[in-house]
């Protein structure tokens, strides 16, 4: 089985465009471009390429190469409403932080905690607010309370 699965691979990179192979085992190539943007903007897309400063630290390549991902995804070619921004901020903080990582890592400021799982400051506050009751308690959110939507939330709770 494993033969025939890798000489009909190789039948079919042989017969078809990279793109189109990449495509035919759920793979899509973009082309990352590197550029001084404008202060402010670590990348955007025009639906085929991404574009992002080369200024940026890991962290927020990684972070930008996700997000810009997700606007490809969904078709976006151009600049967002900024309904449609949030969302897409969202999805990546979800994609980039599931519930188990966010309770591994700790620190005393925000932006240590961060630093520790590899994110932007941005993307885990990000996290932070959509996280529902279940998930900011198996994280431990309750008890770091570093991020601003969860001690909002703390409060509403003791107020209730």
């Amino acid at each position: 089985m494993f033969e025939y699965c890798r000489n009909r691979r190789l039948w079919l990179l042989q017969r078809l465009s990279l793109g189109q192979a990449f495509a035919q085992f759920g793979v899509v190539v973009v082309a990352v471009v590197f550029g001084r943007l404008p202060d402010g903007v670590h990348g955007y897309t025009d639906g085929e390429r991404i574009f992002v400063d080369d200024r940026l630290t890991a962290a927020q390549l990684l972070c930008t190469l996700v997000h810009e991902g997700i606007h490809i995804e969904r078709g976006h070619k151009t600049k967002q409403l900024e309904a449609v921004e949030m969302s897409v901020r969202y999805e990546t903080a979800r994609r980039l932080l599931p519930v188990e990582r966010i309770g591994s890592c700790k620190g005393s400021k925000l932006s240590e905690v961060a630093k520790g799982l590899g994110v932007t400051k941005r993307v885990l506050m990000d996290r932070a607010a959509i996280a529902t009751d279940a998930e900011a308690t198996a994280a431990g959110c309750w008890d770091c309370q570093l991020c601003p939507a969860i001690q909002m939330r703390a409060r509403q709770m003791v107020a209730a």
